[in-house]
C-alpha cells in the first residue's frame, strides 16, 4: 500500500468513525424519548445502551488520532498502540454491557412486563437501517482492531433490533411478553462472542506476544539456516509494534571477521523476514562465537 493510499485509507476511517458517533448519539436520544411515550423499559435500555456505544465510539476515534502522532523522543514508537488500547477497552466494555443485558434479561423472564409492541416494531426497523448503515460504512476497514471493536458495538445494536423486530411481532400477534428478554439473552451471547476475539487479539499485541500467525520456533531456523555465517541466535524477540507493523529483534551469532563483510548478509536476511513473514522492522546485533550478554540472554 502506498504513502498515499494509507493516508486516504486513514482519513476513510476516521470520516466513518465521526459519522457512526453522530447515527448512535442521535438514534439513543430517540430511544430515549419513544421509550419514555411507550413505557418500554426495553427501549429505554436500549437507548442507554447505544449512548455507551456512542462514548465508546468517541473513545475509538480520539484513539485513532492520537495514534497518527508521530514518534518523539520519549515515546521513540510513536502512539500505535494506543488504537490497541482503545480496542481492548471497547471490547472489554461491551462484554460488560452484555452481561449487564442478559442480567436484566433473566430477571425480564421471571417477572415479564407488558410493552406497546407497535412502538418496538417501528424503532426496530429505523433501528435497523441507522445501524446497518453504520456498519457498511465500517467495514471496508475491519482489517483495523479499532473499526473492528466498534463494528462489534454497532452490531450488538444491528442484532438487538432484529431481536426488538421480531419480539414486537410475536407480542403483537400473541401478547407472549417473555419473548423479548429470551431473544435479548441469545443476542447477548453473540456480541460476547465476537468482542472476545478483539478482546484477545488486543490484549495479547499489548502484552508484545509474538503474532498468532506467526511460528516463534519457524522464525528461529529461519535465521539459522539462512546462511553459512550464522552459527547461532538467541534474545530472539518477535511482537506488534500497532496495526501492520510487526518487529523483530535479535542477536547472531557469527564467526570472526569484519562487521562490514556481514552487510550484504544482513541486508538480504532482513528482506527475507520481511517478505515471508511481514516482519518490516528488523533489528539485528552480531556477536562472536562468545556470549557478551548474560546467561539470560544467552540462552534465549
Amino acid at each position: 500500500m502506498s504513502a498515499h493510499d494509507h493516508d486516504h485509507s486513514h482519513a476513510r476511517q476516521g470520516r466513518s468513525l465521526v459519522v457512526s458517533i453522530l447515527l448512535n448519539l442521535g438514534f439513543a436520544v430517540a430511544e430515549l424519548v419513544f421509550g419514555l411515550m411507550a413505557n418500554s423499559l426495553t427501549l429505554v435500555a436500549n437507548s442507554i445502551h447505544d449512548a455507551s456505544d456512542a462514548v465508546a465510539l468517541t473513545l475509538s476515534y480520539f484513539g485513532f488520532r492520537l495514534s497518527e502522532r508521530a514518534p518523539n523522543s520519549r515515546r521513540t514508537f510513536g502512539y500505535r498502540k494506543v488504537r490497541i488500547l482503545t480496542a481492548f477497552l471497547n471490547a472489554g466494555v461491551l462484554v460488560a454491557l452484555s452481561v449487564l443485558v442478559i442480567r436484566s434479561a433473566i430477571l425480564r423472564i421471571v417477572k415479564p412486563e407488558p410493552v406497546q409492541s407497535p412502538t418496538l416494531i417501528f424503532i426496530a426497523v429505523v433501528g435497523l437501517v441507522v445501524n446497518g448503515v453504520a456498519v457498511l460504512l465500517l467495514r471496508r476497514d475491519r482489517e483495523s482492531l479499532v473499526i473492528r471493536a466498534a463494528m462489534w458495538h454497532l452490531l450488538d445494536d444491528f442484532l438487538g433490533f432484529i431481536a426488538v423486530l421480531v419480539g414486537g411481532v410475536v407480542i403483537r400477534l400473541t401478547g407472549w411478553y417473555v419473548i423479548d428478554p429470551i431473544l435479548s439473552i441469545m443476542v447477548s451471547g453473540m456480541v460476547i462472542w465476537g468482542a472476545w476475539s478483539v478482546f484477545r487479539d488486543s490484549a495479547s499485541i499489548l502484552i508484545d506476544s509474538t503474532p498468532h500467525d506467526v511460528s516463534f520456533d519457524t522464525v528461529r531456523k529461519f535465521i539459522v539456516d539462512f546462511a553459512p555465517e550464522i552459527t547461532g541466535v538467541h534474545d530472539l524477540h518477535i511482537w506488534t509494534i500497532g496495526e501492520g507493523e510487526r518487529a523483530l529483534m535479535a542477536h547472531l551469532k557469527v564467526r570472526d571477521s569484519q562487521v562490514s563483510s556481514f552487510q550484504p548478509m544482513l541486508s538480504k536476511l532482513e528482506s527475507a523476514l520481511r517478505d515471508n513473514f511481514g516482519l518490516n522492522h528488523v533489528t539485528l546485533e552480531l556477536e562472536g562465537d562468545v556470549c557478551k550478554s548474560g546467561d539470560n540472554v544467552c540462552l534465549g
